[in-house]
């Protein structure tokens, strides 16, 4: 097996929103981020009905509200990749392009993510058509590995260029890119992103169990929580 291909490559992968007949749009990774922070997080839920006018609580009534009110919270998930760019060792696939340019097509592709997808319709529209709703961004799935397939929204890119030709476009660059998963009411009209974070679901639960089912062995060292 070539070294080409002997491992998987990430990817972002994009359509949009509502109209899944749009052609998806991949960028593979040349290089896989050699780290992956995440991060993940419980929203506090909604104090119940009556509580917001109570005058007065104990310091520990609070505590046991706030306790109570994470646990029926919404989970967020966030994490962060740096993305790497290297004209010299630019992937095959691309090598057609136009050198000048050096690696600014790559890092205008991944910008692109970030604007709102234009339709067939639109494009062929003289611009008299009546009020229209607003375009929606594209729905990117990050793409790692074939258990983690998650639709995602870019929440910021910070790009930095630190080599030029003479044309003046970077030839090598480092993008930190900011990521927020979405949740199930964020895709529900959209059936590969839903279906992609029901499969991720499904890959962690059985990853977890596999833990589990390895260490019920142990399970007898340690008190009963029942």
């Amino acid at each position: 097996m070539s070294p080409e291909l002997s491992y998987l490559r990430g990817a972002f992968i994009a359509s949009a929103t509502r109209d899944e007949s749009l052609r998806s749009r991949v960028i593979p990774f040349r290089f896989n981020p050699e780290s992956l922070a995440r991060q993940l997080t419980v929203e506090a839920g909604q104090s119940p009905a009556g509580t917001q006018g109570a005058a007065a609580r104990s310091a520990t009534d609070a505590a046991a509200e706030t306790s109570a009110d994470a646990a029926m919270g919404a989970l967020k998930e966030s994490f962060s990749v740096q993305i790497r760019l290297d004209f010299a060792d630019r992937h095959e696939s691309v090598s057609n392009l136009d050198e000048q340019y050096g690696v600014a097509p790559e890092i205008a592709a991944i910008e692109d993510l970030l604007y709102p997808v234009e339709t067939d319709a639109e494009a062929s529209s003289d611009g008299s058509d009546g009020v229209r709703a607003r375009r929606a961004r594209p729905t990117v799935l990050f793409v790692w590995g074939k258990k983690r397939v998650l639709p995602v929204r870019i929440a910021s890119l910070q790009i930095n260029e630190s080599v030029f030709n003479d044309q003046l476009n970077p030839v090598r660059a480092e993008i930190d890119v900011a990521l927020e998963v979405l949740g199930e009411a964020d895709v529900l009209d959209t059936p590969g992103a839903r279906s992609a974070l029901e499969h991720t679901s499904t890959s962690r639960q059985q990853l977890a169990q596999m833990y589990y089912e390895n260490t019920a062995s142990q399970s007898s060292n340690y008190p009963s929580l029942g």
